[in-house]
């Protein structure tokens, strides 16, 4: 889903991308490098992605896209401490509890219909 930039303060786009200079361009959690192709496993926990010269098996080639998150998930507290970044994966990973509950309230909502 795209970033509503609304939600954000004014000096988000700089701010995000000082955070993503300060990471050294890399995931905090898996150190993905940003931008890089690179082979995804979705098993391997200790070096979950490498080189896309690199062939090991069984995985997926996608592109690294780093991204900042609010740890309290407080858009407007920004925070250095409050900052990190992070690959999608470990995104959707640090947020999986909070997408399962969203999945839930909308399923028992059930199908809306446009009559």
């Amino acid at each position: 889903m795209p970033i509503n930039y609304k939600d954000y303060p004014e000096n988000w786009k700089w701010l995000s991308k000082q955070i993503i200079a300060d990471a050294g361009n890399k995931c905090e959690m898996c150190y993905a490098p940003n931008g890089k192709v690179v082979w995804r496993y979705s098993n391997e926990y200790n070096h979950p992605w490498h080189d896309e010269n690199d062939i090991f098996g069984n995985g997926r080639k996608v592109k690294i896209v780093l991204t900042v998150h609010h740890i309290d998930g407080d858009k407007m507290n920004n925070a250095k401490q409050n900052l990190i970044c992070l690959c999608q994966k470990d995104l959707l990973r640090l947020d999986l509890c909070k997408h399962l509950a969203n999945r839930k309230r909308n399923k028992a909502k059930g199908p809306e219909l446009d009559l």
